[in-house]
């Protein structure tokens, strides 16, 4: 079945984590003869020659105006259409028939309550990012409750989005279906022990070390400072952490490390154009986050030959599997160093546990599987509507 498929995306590319399943999953669609049409602001990383872009226009900023101009416009858009599947990317417009669902914005204000109080954020940005969460609460609600209307086809990441979805909303006899996110195999892999050591070598890090990767921002929330603390309960100089990414706070935590006497078994990287190189030149990866709704670097990282260490939040507890491609945190520095120390004596085991978490990606986590995923689904709805007419 060939069918015309519209997706509502604010923001289109490969960098951002709730943007990036857009690219690869359109771009396979088309690939497969769908007519497939993207309505964005900005179309990046992704081929023009298969998908059809629509540009959306409108601010770029603050976040709140940005959201709400777009929701405006692409309600606009569609409320009277001639395609087969409209999928929004979150809460982007009022007319979705099938909604992706990176996460719930009153969950994860849960989260942003807990945290917030420890970022220097200033007061403007607090505001709009207060003003953001209600007009994204309000656009939620007004899509995502369905009772007494028509259902909807939602695609939460997770077990754990789906079970915050059903907590918040009162979604009635709409469909779900888990679609999680994926990785590219091509692009993160492990690499050669020649390869390891060239990395190694040109960041300053010795082939004997064992490096924990961690990456990603809003170090607050992903616990960052859990895995300084966690380093810092163990003497042994070999164990090294490797932080991929930035945010706006991030002396707090140089100072953190400096004050823990590791300053030299921490290095701060940066945001990196070589992210799937330096994964793969670590041992394990190192995540201990507070709330995620399915993180993409966990299955980077796992693609990448790195057993994940994380705990039980939504996404790691459908993928981790302790033992055998990683294993369940506490939110706790010095059992967070237990786990660490004991891995650190099993290089054998850590290697094993890459090797597993590999294949596991390439068995349920590629983006060809995460794109034949979505189409059943469409195709599901679609005949689900031919049995109601």
């Amino acid at each position: 079945m060939i069918m015309r498929i519209a997706f509502a995306m604010i923001n289109c590319n490969r960098r951002d984590g709730s943007a990036r399943p857009v690219n690869e999953v359109a771009e396979r669609l088309a690939r497969e003869g769908h007519d497939v049409h993207l309505f964005a602001r900005k179309a990046e990383d992704i081929d023009l020659g298969l998908v059809k872009w629509h540009r959306m226009p409108g601010p770029g900023w603050p976040e709140v105006v940005d959201f709400s101009s777009y929701h405006a416009l692409a309600s606009l858009r569609f409320r009277r259409h001639d395609f087969d599947i409209v999928h929004s990317i979150g809460c982007n417009t009022a007319h979705a028939d099938v909604v992706t669902i990176q996460n719930i914005q009153p969950a994860k204000q849960e989260s942003v309550r807990r945290f917030g109080g420890q970022e220097h954020v200033p007061l403007p940005r607090r505001f709009t990012r207060w003003l953001y969460h209600l007009r994204t609460c309000a656009a939620e609600k007004e899509l995502y409750n369905r009772a007494g209307r028509a259902p909807l086809l939602f695609l939460p990441v997770s077990r754990g989005v789906e079970q915050e979805l059903r907590r918040f909303y009162a979604i009635g006899d709409s469909v779900v279906r888990i679609v999680p996110n994926g990785a590219d195999t091509a692009l993160f892999h492990p690499l050669t022990p020649a390869g390891r050591a060239a990395w190694r070598a040109r960041n300053g890090l010795a082939p004997t070390d064992f490096l924990a990767v961690f990456s990603g921002g809003e170090w607050a929330r992903k616990g960052l400072d859990l895995a300084i603390r966690a380093i810092a309960t163990i003497e042994d100089s070999r164990l090294k952490l490797f932080v991929a990414g930035d945010d706006p706070d991030s002396q707090r935590f140089q100072r953190l490390a400096s004050e823990l006497g590791v300053a030299d078994r921490v290095t701060f990287g940066g945001f990196r154009n070589d992210i799937a190189e330096a994964m793969a030149s670590g041992d394990v990866f190192l995540f201990p986050s507070h709330y995620e709704a399915f993180s993409l670097a966990t299955i980077e990282a796992a693609a990448c030959g790195l057993p994940v260490l994380a705990p039980r939040i939504n996404g790691t507890e459908d993928f981790i599997e302790p033992g055998v491609n990683g294993e369940f945190l506490s939110h706790d520095p010095a059992s967070i160093g237990t786990c660490l120390r004991t891995l650190l004596a099993r290089p054998d085991s850590v290697r094993s546990m890459g090797e597993c978490a590999r294949r596991i990606v390439e068995e349920k986590y590629t983006w060809d599987r995460i794109a034949m995923m979505t189409g059943d689904a469409y195709t599901g709805l679609i005949e689900l509507r031919k049995k109601g007419t």
